[in-house]
């Protein structure tokens, strides 16, 4: 969460700081390139010019259609009797009109009866003959339909039929070019035109053409000059916003400050939902199976230890009045659960050599003989907890270039119980050989003999490399950090150990800072110093 948020808080004030200028110069760049305004007096005056022109040619022909003489209306002069022929005649012409239209359309023997039948056409004695002639051969016709089938003498008769219809029509079509000549000589004659004077429309419709041409293309122009002036208007508001881009120097800090703290706990509680960490005891035994032996917590300071010159020389991380470390060490030494050898892993180096010296100084500080084994050449995490030499110690045992008793160390816990520790050395070495480790495993076995309690301190990766067949014990003791081991990691170190037949007595939790152990220079310096005041006071 704090890397997280320091990023995001470090990006954010970079970004509050960057922006404003990068839209300040955005806004000159932006003002330089704006282009002024252009001036639409002139246009607007000849749009005004042609509006006007078109009022008034649409006045001067509204003037010259109101004086246009009015149409004179015919006057009938005949007499009633030729007045009611004409009407007569045009009823006859009405009804020849739609029924021949009737024939046109549907050329059928019920049109051509209908059109033979009218009052006009009765008097004609070729027209009854015609009519006759259409009925028997509708008779025939009738014949062969109820037949039934399609017979060449049926369509000779359907052709007979309309031939003879055709001749009703053409009969009609003669009546009615007669009845219209005869209505033509009764209709009124039309007035005798009279001479009033016309007035010329042409050229007001042509000023009004140029006007309306002059006002299109006014207004077109109006329309691109608003259009520059509104593009003009927004590029000069956005400007004006990149210009006010900006904020004061504590809404920035706090701004960055709510934006880190924000993504740092998002960022924070998911990692933690997607790799959990081991939260208290219940969760880990509900996770590995194995008991959780006791919990490391922040021990309380006691200015009595201070007084005495051997508690204030003493190691700092070596705490023998512990409650979390004396509870495991009788566990361990429990009748029940007698355990000779056990092994303290875990991945954290100085949460392991730091378990591990309080374990041994717990057991050394109850009279018993302990050895404290370190195997991790890479740390030396004793020998830095203990400020003891860490050469040759245990790498110079598997590398065969020592022995077990000028390799052992022995240091004093408290005033006067005497402490044997073999440190890892700093020589790097691979995994043992079968003859090594066969060795090693011999040693241990005398040393079995010869200790109450061993404690080995090692980290995971050794022990699931090299446990099976270094190790003399399959008893181990994992440790691990409270909200700092993923759960997962966890699971699989206790299955790894179960995996290589080796018995996970139980866990230790450690719910502390991190312990504070010297470097492996800072150790080896002031144990090489604390060699030469030995050896001058020896000498003295």
């Amino acid at each position: 969460m704090g890397i997280v948020g320091g990023l995001v808080f470090i990006g954010a004030l970079i970004a509050f700081i960057l922006v404003p200028r990068q839209a300040s110069k955005a806004a000159v760049a932006v003002a330089a390139s704006l282009q002024e305004k252009q001036d639409s007096s002139g246009l607007v005056a000849v749009r005004d010019r042609a509006v006007a022109a078109m009022t008034a040619a649409d006045s001067m022909l509204s003037i010259a259609r109101a004086t246009a003489p009015a149409p004179v209306a015919v006057i009938d002069t005949f007499p009633p009797q030729l007045v009611a022929q004409r009407e007569s005649l045009s009823t006859v012409v009405g009804t020849l009109n739609r029924l021949i239209d009737r024939a046109d359309n549907a050329p059928l023997p019920a049109s051509y009866r209908a059109l033979g039948t009218t009052p006009a056409m009765v008097g004609d004695q070729q027209v009854k003959t015609l009519l006759d002639s259409l009925s028997d051969i509708e008779k025939e016709r009738d014949a062969f339909g109820a037949v039934g089938g399609v017979d060449p003498v049926y369509v000779a008769l359907t052709s007979r039929a309309t031939a003879l219809g055709r001749q009703i029509q053409s009969i009609a079509e003669g009546k009615r070019a007669s009845t219209r000549a005869q209505l033509a000589v009764l209709r009124p004659a039309p007035p005798a035109p009279t001479l009033q004077a016309r007035v010329d429309t042409a050229t007001y419709l042509a000023q009004r053409v140029e006007a309306q041409r002059s006002y299109s293309g006014a207004a077109s122009a109006l329309g691109q000059m608003r259009a520059t002036d509104e593009k003009i208007d927004r590029e000069s508001s956005r400007a004006r916003e990149l210009a006010n881009v900006g904020a004061p120097p504590l809404a920035m800090l706090g701004a960055a400050l709510v934006l880190a703290l924000t993504l740092g706990f998002s960022a924070a509680f998911g990692m933690e939902l997607r790799h959990p960490h081991v939260a208290d005891a219940r969760e880990a035994e509900q996770v590995t199976g194995a008991r959780v032996l006791t919990v490391i917590r922040p021990g309380e300071v006691m200015i009595e230890r201070s007084r005495r010159q051997a508690d204030a020389e003493a190691p700092p991380l070596i705490d023998i009045m512990s409650e979390g470390y004396r509870r495991l060490y009788l566990h361990l030494a429990a009748t029940e659960a007698n355990v000779p050898i056990v092994t303290i892993a875990g991945d954290v180096a100085a949460i392991v050599g730091t378990v591990a010296s309080n374990i041994a100084a717990a057991a050394a500080y109850e009279a018993r003989s302990t050895l404290l084994v370190d195997v991790d050449p890479g740390t030396s995490i004793v020998a830095s907890v203990l400020r003891v030499p860490a050469n040759p110690g245990f790498a110079g045992i598997v590398a065969g270039v020592s022995d077990w008793p000028e390799s052992i160390i022995s240091t004093t816990i408290g005033r006067d119980r005497p402490l044997d520790v073999l440190p890892a050395g700093t020589r790097p070495y691979a995994s043992p050989s079968p003859e090594a480790a066969e060795r090693i495993r011999g040693d241990f076995a005398r040393m079995e003999r010869r200790y109450d309690l061993i404690v080995i301190a090692a980290p995971t990766g050794f022990v699931l490399q090299n446990g099976a067949a270094v190790l003399p014990s399959p008893d181990v003791v994992l440790c691990a950090r409270v909200g700092y081991t993923r759960i997962s990691d966890l699971k699989k170190s206790v299955d790894g150990f179960r995996a290589i037949n080796l018995r996970v007595h139980g866990l230790v939790l450690w719910n502390d800072d991190l312990p504070q152990v010297d470097s492996r220079e800072e150790a080896f310096g002031s144990t090489r110093k604390s060699e030469a005041d030995a050896s001058a006071l020896v000498g003295a």
